[in-house]
């Protein structure tokens, strides 16, 4: 917003430069800056959105008297004459959305009259173009007041206005050209045929001022801030008043403005005055609560005692209401002024008490309190040790977002429904993620188009799903290999990662966390291959599933290789016992080997969890040292060599011992399994 400093002069006895009101204003949180046209100074003042009492000359003008404690010069304004006795009927059906809604109709209105040149200066200062006098006028009384007016074409408006809700796919052509169609979100301004604008952000054309206007309505009023947010720029539009009613206006001016405006009308282009027709639902309209404040809570967050006369003082220049809470004591009950309805608790009262004493005034000292070092929380030990195993095998970190295209979304199968973003972002970004996976394979191309060649990634967060209606959010550990075993060297071979080295490094990662007994099985995903993908279970329950994407995905991103993926169970991860000291072992060891045939259809982890079924505490370790499968069509079998490596604690163990164990093994081998043992 853009203000003349000689305008801003006209309202004080002081004549300040625009150095003074732009240093006042920014050390108060109102940042300005100054600019200069020809040859005249201009303050561009830049808002927060909760200021939005400072949206107009008169904002500004009571700002800078509270804060600098200047009177400011009132001209009272004389009520215009009213020449006949018309009024526009008007009926508000949506009275929550526009609790104070006033019209005027004023007629025989001269449309020669030319825009004098002192409104159009300082209308072009304060970034406004010139039209015509009737819509000049309603944009200064804008910019004076803040609160936005708009103008109607009498002899286009048939019968009566109405304020309602708009029809689903109504549609308007407005001022600037272009159709809109609305639906029950916007409240629109509409006569017994046709709709006549939209609520707070603009007109229609079918209304609008022409040069040859020469009876009008002016209406001015209060729309609810939730009823006018965020419609403007769902219309791709920007209007001066849809800015304003966004961010809140008086909703005790609407009088005054259209007093104002009838006012001046009369002074620049005659006009013969209706009575003011109001409808208020005092109800519906938002009122300011009184407040307590309590002078042990300014000091304790101002760290300074202020007087009580100084804080009275200060809340008087900001137009407070204020009753004292046993003789000033305690505090003070304070009520903020209808335009500053920005102050809804204790802690806003004494915001504005430091802007308007001088935050400088403020001493600036350094809090010091005894601090103890706090020990990790085993979240943070169980997230640090995760990180520190995968950044140990190779991977990066990545972290994506939680709302992915539905497209994506449907890549995962899920028996449970998607969950729909209210006001997406994008189409893109429009429902929560159901599985890492897509945003993983994401990353996986935007780092092969950038040559990258060897690729390890994971990522810990959280998918989402509805099931009955109810969100579900699970916490898991997604990743992804792509390229070659080990970097490009003459040492090694070129080896393409596959599934047994992801299979390892889960097999690293769950023993780490101390899981035993895991199980990798045989399973179906639709964004696996095949006979390429596993479930990971541990005591028959599914913590995970691991496996290589799909051909048809892979082709799709016309990837040279193909990635395998994991996902597991954060919630599965516990920290283990920690283990202070462990023996280490004195007597030796024992080794002996089986060779044997087994059925392809058997899994080698099938035969050692038999083995270690039979509970021989002397077994210390299971060794797969062989396998061979013929690639014959007619062979049912393959050949597998294990090692056993038997150990005592306590004692060096026998012969007799040990074939005493080695024929418990194989006795179970051949009655479980129906194998034969090699000699």
């Amino acid at each position: 917003m853009k203000l003349p400093v000689t305008w801003l002069n006209e309202s004080f006895k002081k004549d300040y430069s625009a150095s003074e009101l732009s240093d006042l204003l920014t050390l108060s949180g109102i940042e300005s800056e100054i600019e200069k046209q020809k040859g005249e100074y201009i303050l561009d003042i830049t808002l927060t959105p909760n200021r939005a009492d400072c949206f107009s000359y008169k904002g500004i003008v009571q700002e800078i008297s509270a804060l600098d404690n200047s009177k400011i010069i009132n001209n009272k304004q004389i009520d215009p004459e009213i020449h006949h006795n018309e009024t526009m009927s008007v009926d508000v059906k949506a009275k929550k959305d526009s609790p104070v809604f006033m019209t005027r109709v004023i007629k025989s209105i001269n449309n020669d009259a030319k825009t004098p040149k002192w409104l159009i200066k300082k209308l072009e200062q304060s970034g406004y173009k010139s039209i015509n006098a009737i819509v000049d006028i309603a944009n200064y009384v804008m910019v004076e007041t803040g609160q936005p007016l708009h103008t109607y074409d009498l002899d286009k408006i048939n019968t009566k206005i109405i304020v309602r809700r708009a029809k689903d796919n109504e549609v308007i052509d407005i001022l600037d050209g272009s159709r809109k169609n609305l639906d029950s979100n916007f409240l629109v301004i509409a006569d017994e045929k046709k709709c006549i604008g939209i609520a707070g952000i603009m007109g229609s054309l079918n209304s609008g001022i022409s040069d040859s206007t020469q009876n009008i309505v002016i209406e001015s009023a209060y729309f609810n801030f939730e009823t006018i947010m965020g419609r403007a720029r769902s219309l791709s539009l920007h209007s001066e008043a849809s800015m304003r009613f966004e961010r809140g206006v008086d909703p005790e001016i609407q009088e005054y403005a259209i007093q104002r405006f009838t006012s001046l009308l009369n002074e620049i282009a005659n006009g013969q005055n209706g009575p003011l027709h109001s409808s208020i639902d005092d109800k519906q309209k938002p009122k300011n609560k009184f407040i307590m404040l309590r002078k042990n809570k300014i000091r304790q967050i101002l760290g300074i005692t202020i007087p009580n006369q100084s804080i009275k003082s200060i809340l008087n220049r900001l137009n407070m209401e204020i009753k004292e809470k046993d003789s000033g004591y305690l505090g003070w009950s304070v009520r903020a002024p209808s335009y500053r309805f920005d102050i809804n608790e204790e802690c806003d009262l004494i915001e504005e008490i430091s802007r308007v004493y001088g935050f400088d005034q403020i001493p600036e000292t350094i809090e010091q309190q005894n601090m103890a070092l706090m020990s990790n929380s085993s979240r943070q030990l169980k997230r640090e040790k995760l990180d520190s195993i995968f950044h140990g095998l190779g991977y990066n970190e990545v972290v994506n977002y939680s709302f992915v295209s539905p497209s994506m979304n449907s890549l995962s199968s899920s028996n449970k429904d998607m969950i729909d973003l209210q006001n997406p972002i994008s189409i893109e970004m429009s429902v929560m993620r159901n599985s890492l996976w897509p945003g993983l394979l994401s990353n996986l191309s935007h780092n092969i188009k950038r040559q990258h060649r060897n690729i390890r990634i994971f990522e810990v967060g959280k998918h989402f799903a509805s099931k009955k209606k109810a969100p579900i959010e699970s916490n898991v550990i997604a990743g992804l290999i792509y390229g070659h075993r080990n970097l490009e060297s003459w040492a090694h071979n070129k080896a393409v990662l596959d599934f047994f080295d992801l299979k390892g490094h889960m097999e690293d990662i769950l023993s780490a966390f101390g899981l035993k007994n895991i199980r990798f099985n045989s399973s179906s995903h639709s964004m696996l291959c095949p006979g390429v993908s596993a479930e990971i279970k541990l005591r028959n329950k599914k913590i995970g599933v691991i496996g290589m994407l799909s051909p048809e995905l892979s082709s799709d991103m016309k990837l040279e290789q193909d990635p395998f993926l994991f996902e597991i169970d954060y919630d599965a991860l516990n920290l283990p016992e920690t283990m202070n000291y462990a023996s280490s072992t004195y007597y030796p060891s024992s080794r002996r080997d089986l060779s044997f045939l087994i059925s392809k259809e058997i899994r080698i982890d099938e035969v050692l969890q038999e083995i270690n079924r039979l509970m021989i505490k002397e077994l210390r370790e299971t060794i797969v040292f062989d396998l061979f499968n013929k690639k014959d069509v007619d062979n049912t079998q393959k050949s597998i060599s294990i090692g056993l490596i038997f150990q005592a604690k306590s004692r060096t163990l026998t012969d007799v011992e040990i074939d005493e164990f080695m024929s418990n093994v194989i006795k179970m081998l051949e009655l479980e399994f129906q194998i034969r043992i090699g000699k």
